[in-house]
């Protein structure tokens, strides 16, 4: 099977937006409750983040995010140029770029950015994950397995690593270390890992009606948002057919104008 390319994750949680570096990565970035490719939605106004961050940066990341859901590379690159003279690069915005890189299968530059925002928070999830997909779309599956393995081993309760070990196992057709990897995912559990593992497995030998039902029960039971960081990687493989995207362009929330008038604020980002 060849390698596919997945879309990479960028930002963290739904209903909040750690900005900053965080003393338990896998408590501000919960695998257990991933949004679309881990990007977060607005926060709520008590968060951290707005305590740390000026708001035209809140605003501007927002942007950002909103670019990235509709898939529109260039506005999201544009973006990232203006948050960026808000206030000096961050983990998320560079685990961005990251991202961008690497849907792009510029490789070598989408593992660079990734260092950088670990050089910033090394326990930065978004982008340590990141690193082992790298590994994982460019067919080093053995190489990825060990990364996300090592995610599990750090919290079990990872079913996206779950997830993504089982792949490494399918995609090498190595059926019955899949089959015990699809076992060890939790049922019921906290995301639609399992129903995708046993959606992939039916895919992989031939049966896309059954693959069918299984993604039918997924995105019943969590709903399409909390389904797509697990069907991206159906998309890739040609299982399934992954929706245009919306063509209108994201409007900014705030006009740079606006983001001009507040000065950003200092932060040090802390390992």
């Amino acid at each position: 099977m060849k390698p596919f390319r997945l879309a990479l994750t960028v930002a963290v949680t739904l209903g909040a937006l750690p900005l900053f570096a965080a003393e338990d990565p896998l408590q501000s970035f919960p695998p257990g409750k991933p949004g679309m490719r881990f990007i977060p939605s607005t926060p709520p106004p008590d968060t951290a983040a707005n305590k740390l961050y000026p708001a035209a940066y809140i605003k501007a990341v927002g942007d950002v995010i909103r670019a990235f859901r509709a898939r529109d590379w260039p506005q999201t690159l544009e973006f990232l140029d203006r948050a960026d003279k808000i206030h000096p690069p961050t983990p998320v915005t560079l685990n961005t770029r990251a991202a961008i890189a690497i849907e792009e299968k510029k490789f070598e530059d989408g593992a660079r950015l990734c260092q950088q925002a670990l050089k910033l928070d090394p326990k930065f999830y978004p982008a340590r994950f990141n690193l082992a997909e790298i590994e994982l779309v460019q067919g080093r599956y053995a190489e990825a397995r060990k990364a996300f393995e090592k995610f599990v081993r750090e919290n079990p309760k990872d079913e996206l690593a779950r997830f993504r070990v089982f792949l490494t196992f399918l995609l090498e057709k190595n059926y019955d270390d899949a089959r015990r990897s699809i076992d060890q995912i939790p049922f019921p559990g906290d995301t639609p890992a399992y129903y995708y593992a046993n959606a992939s497995w039916e895919f992989a030998h031939d049966r896309a009606s059954e693959g069918h039902k299984w993604l039918g029960r997924a995105d019943w039971i969590f709903g399409p948002e909390r389904s797509e960081i697990f069907a991206d990687s159906l998309y890739e493989l040609g299982w399934i057919k992954r929706p245009a995207p919306n063509s209108a362009k994201v409007k900014p929330v705030s006009p740079p104008a606006a983001a001009a008038l507040e000065a950003p604020k200092p932060l040090t980002l802390a390992p």
